[in-house]
């Protein structure tokens, strides 16, 4: 993976965007924790945005969708993303919007099942499809309050 690349995307998300959506499989990791420190910086040194973008985490494929389970994962990220901004002498909250309700968690999109003769097949769903519609309807709101902000 092209990691300098993925940071100028995410650079670029969160310099044009009210809303930065991060769907991220699995749990929250120290590589994005550690993507979201390299934007950190160079906002602070580019001065390349114009808004206080809203970051909220979709996290896909959760077996476990209960909201203790990531609070401690989140919680950290924070820490050393407050960390970060105090190294750069600049408070997170003056760059970018880090709510800690702005996490979704979402199921599989797709089961397994084996079929009589063996034959494996993914199917798609109930839980996903209605969870990706409430999905949407947060996000729409997120975006919303993000817009109304500036």
């Amino acid at each position: 993976r092209d990691h300098s690349f993925d940071a100028q995307l995410a650079l670029m998300a969160m310099a044009c965007s009210h809303l930065v959506v991060i769907n991220h499989k699995g749990e929250v990791s120290r590589q994005l924790q550690e993507l979201l420190e390299i934007c950190l910086f160079a906002m602070k040194n580019l001065h390349v945005c114009r808004v206080q973008p809203k970051i909220c985490f979709t996290l896909r494929d959760q077996s476990d969708r209960s909201r203790t389970v990531h609070q401690d994962a989140l919680r950290m990220m924070r820490k050393h993303l407050h960390q970060a901004a105090d190294g750069l002498g600049v408070q997170v909250g003056s760059m970018v919007d880090l709510d800690a309700e702005a996490i979704y968690l979402l199921p599989s999109a797709f089961a397994s099942e084996v079929l009589p003769g063996g034959r494996e097949v993914l199917r798609p769903t109930e839980l996903f499809a209605e969870e990706a519609a409430t999905l949407r309807s947060k996000l729409l709101q997120w975006a919303t309050e993000a817009a109304h902000k500036d």
